[in-house]
């Protein structure tokens, strides 16, 4: 899926919204609902993989493009097209966040805690965040490899060859 079709997509939302800064349910409900471009669960997708693609940013409860709206060219026509709708829905709810998910769950700790292990692990041992991720499981007594091992490679080995 290309960067661009994500940021003409993106771009346009925030567009026909007429709003520098949507709050996370403007921008589902409009990708969704006003669009018709997207279920509900994969406009919440598009919405994670804006995130974690750094073409979005939270900011004090409310999703910001990381770029210039104006720098865009979008057609007003403009409707995603199939690719990008079937790479959408493919996408799962990010590794990352599963493992961290499942950490919090079993071994009742805060979320924030979580992450910020998890993003010490990354820097200290220069890795991808989902083996990070998988390792601070296992610094706090869960093995999650067998579970998530495969999705893991395959993710990490898609992101490099694009």
């Amino acid at each position: 899926m290309g960067m661009s079709e994500l940021k003409n997509s993106i771009a346009l939302l925030y567009r026909r919204k007429g709003k520098e800064s949507l709050t996370e349910r403007e921008f589902v409900f409009s990708a969704s609902m006003e669009t018709r471009w997207f279920s509900p669960k994969d406009a919440q997708r598009l919405l994670d993989i804006g995130l974690s693609g750094g073409l979005l940013q939270k900011k004090n409860g409310s999703v910001l493009p990381t770029f210039d709206l104006q720098t865009v060219d979008v057609p007003l026509d403009y409707k995603p097209s199939k690719d990008m709708l079937n790479e959408i829905s493919r996408q799962k709810m990010d590794l990352f966040s599963e493992i961290v998910e499942k950490i919090v769950k079993t071994k009742a700790v805060p979320k924030r805690e979580v992450v910020s292990k998890v993003n010490k692990k990354q820097e200290m041992l220069g890795i991808d965040v989902e083996p990070a991720a998988l390792l601070v499981a296992s610094d706090y007594g869960l093995s999650l490899e067998s579970q998530f091992i495969e999705r893991a490679t395959s993710e990490i080995l898609s992101r490099d060859f694009q």
